[in-house]
């Protein structure tokens, strides 16, 4: 099967919303989704065949948009710098040492744990940048610009803001889009039938396309362009084949993929990867086991235009993730079947893409891409709009060191044996002091564990209590959070409105969210210990 690698190149800020942020802010994903090519395309085939709704029993327009096994419209990812090929999710089983931190001019060491797992490597922490490709012999690893903009809600037909009915605050309400930014490059894939290119030509033909919302507020004018590859591969071997075992087979998710158990319901768990590659290609791979599983989770939903509804939200396993099946072979016959068809649901969407033996070195080299000249410039804020943006801005960051705070809760989980519940009590309640007052202060808590202060059964307590994840003592992380507050928040998020209005970390702020932290994972261990 032929297959048409689109270019897309975005002129406007792309808004393809997520289910990030809060209720008064949109937040956009870190690519184009296949479900918003296939729109974009099916709008394209309406005013072709000049028709105002698609035919439902027509074989071509099933064949075109709702067969997954003809046509699937692929995640558009952004484009490498080297060599413009299209990157992929980074595996959840790359590991980098907890306190590198990769720059574009230095090499950093990372470790691919599904291929080899040693208790005496040192603290190692998962990589969080999005994407990755191969150039120069080193692995790079992407991340998309994003544009924040800030919104007020207007009457459409007086053209300002005004209240509405029933709502007598909402004059003047403010909402903000985190979006894909303009001038970068992304590439979706279209794989279809031969007897269909010709037709997705004239489909492609015109550049300018637009996608995602707000089209009418400057987002979503993007520039296309295609071309046509019969030999196309969606990924390249990291590693010599023969730095794998052959009776070892890693499966990588190059997408969200949507599973079923056995009764049919959406499910997350991803030893059902095995049966659904039993399905498809008629193998009979095993369950794997636990150790070789490294898997996150996602919601995935979407938007109907024909309705104007939102569609069902439902749990997915997220790109990235990675399986290891022991004792396990597929024929090449197979491999190539799952790398063209993929697994699950709603593959036509670009949902299940798979690789089969990708990645196959324990440890390589790692590096950011070098920083592309930027060509705009952002707008200048006027001096009266100036608090309210700086305002705008510290909400806008502590909104990502919230996201940070739970995402590094998730895996601060205390073996809660060692430790009493007043112990943990008087911990939270000195975070709290010193979280009340301004600025917020770490000298209190760090007053409460100094030994001289504490009691002998209090220290030991303290000492003996383990993160389940890491097996580190609970009373040397309080001390390294003491010590080194911005230690935990890499990479350090920051928020640049304009020229004028940025909002950074300081002292002030990684004091507060780490007695926040604290206080956070003494909580979590306490409710534990009620269970």
């Amino acid at each position: 099967m032929p297959a048409i690698l689109v270019t897309i190149k975005t002129l406007q800020p792309i808004l393809a919303t997520s289910f990030q942020g809060d209720p008064n802010s949109d937040v956009s994903y870190d690519y184009i989704p296949g479900s918003m090519i296939r729109g974009a395309v099916i709008g394209r085939y309406l005013q072709h065949k000049k028709v105002r709704e698609l035919d439902l029993t027509d074989s071509e327009t099933q064949r075109l948009f709702f067969q997954s096994n003809h046509t699937r419209y692929l995640n558009a990812y952004l484009v490498s710098q080297k060599g413009q090929r299209r990157t992929l999710p980074i595996p959840r089983s790359w590991y980098k040492p907890k306190d590198a931190e990769i720059k574009e001019d230095t090499v950093t060491k990372v470790y691919d744990l599904s291929l080899e797992q040693d208790d005496e490597q040192e603290s190692l922490k998962v990589i969080r940048d999005q994407f990755c490709a191969f150039e120069d012999n080193y692995i790079r690893l992407y991340a998309p610009e994003r544009r924040i903009n800030i919104h007020n809600t207007r009457d459409r037909q007086k053209g300002r803001s005004s209240k509405r009915e029933g709502q007598p605050n909402s004059e003047g309400e403010i909402f903000c889009y985190d979006a894909l930014d303009a001038g970068q490059i992304f590439q979706s894939v279209i794989l279809c039938e031969a007897q269909d290119v010709d037709l997705f030509k004239q489909l492609l033909s015109k550049p300018d396309l637009w996608l995602g919302g707000s089209r009418s507020a400057g987002y979503g004018h993007t520039r296309i362009s295609y071309e046509i590859q019969n030999s196309w591969q969606e990924f390249q071997p990291l590693g010599d084949e023969a730095d794998i075992d052959a009776e070892h087979l890693t499966i990588t998710l190059l997408s969200d993929t949507l599973l079923r158990d056995a009764n049919g319901q959406p499910s997350t768990d991803p030893t059902l990867i095995a049966a659904a590659i039993n399905a498809v290609c008629g193998s009979s791979l095993p369950t794997p086991k636990p150790e070789h599983i490294f898997s996150s989770q996602t919601f995935v939903g979407g938007f109907n235009r024909k309705w104007g509804l939102p569609l069902p939200q439902v749990p997915a396993l997220a790109a990235g993730t990675v399986v290891v099946f022991e004792n396990a072979t597929l024929l090449e016959e197979q491999i190539q079947q799952l790398h063209w068809q993929g697994i699950g649901d709603r593959r036509h969407e670009g949902f299940g893409r798979v690789a089969i033996n990708w990645h196959r070195q324990a440890t390589f080299q790692v590096k950011k891409p070098p920083k592309p000249q930027t060509t705009h410039q952002q707008p200048s804020i006027s001096s009266s709009s100036l608090p309210l943006a700086q305002r705008m801005a510290t909400q806008l960051l502590r909104q990502k060191l919230d996201q940070l705070l739970k995402t590094e809760l998730d895996r601060r989980k205390l073996e809660v044996g060692h430790i009493s519940n007043s112990q943990l009590s008087r911990l939270q309640l000195i975070a709290g002091r010193g979280l009340s007052s301004e600025p917020a202060s770490l000298q209190e808590v760090r007053e409460f564990l100094k030994r001289d202060n504490l009691t002998k059964t209090a220290l030991e307590q303290f000492q003996k209590t383990r993160f389940k994840q890491t097996s580190e003592p609970f009373y040397s992380w309080l001390q390294n959070q003491l010590e080194n507050p911005q230690g935990w928040i890499i990479p350090t998020p920051e928020v640049e409105l304009s020229l004028e209005v940025k909002a950074t970390v300081d002292d002030s702020l990684a004091a507060e969210y780490t007695l926040k932290l604290i206080m956070a994972v003494a909580k979590q261990a306490t409710k534990e210990k009620q269970k």
